[in-house]
């Protein structure tokens, strides 16, 4: 057995021994709840529109978190989901 085939071996049984002392118990990867959504469009000027995606992006958030930071800091109650960058992302070609 090459050096690279016994590494191999072990790397496999470590995992194998960290999965059998973990469990297989997953959690859930969105806390499932309730939670009706509507879509909200606003028009806008241009300049602000182009200047709202120039913040958010130095911000490093999506238009949606900009504007729902911003409610929040209003004092408008948010779903904390409405909070976080929930954007699908695609999967790398194969």
């Amino acid at each position: 057995m090459t050096a690279k085939q016994l590494k191999s071996v072990a790397n496999a049984a470590a995992l194998h021994r960290v999965a059998a002392e973990v469990g297989r118990s997953l959690p859930p990867a969105v806390a499932s709840r309730d939670r009706r959504t509507v879509l909200v469009n606003v028009k806008m000027a241009e300049h602000t529109a182009i200047a709202l995606a120039k913040h958010a992006a130095a911000e490093g958030v999506t238009q949606k978190q900009f504007i729902c930071r911003a409610l929040a800091a209003a004092g408008v109650p948010m779903d904390p989901l409405d909070l976080e960058d929930r954007t699908p992302r695609r999967r790398a070609a194969a």
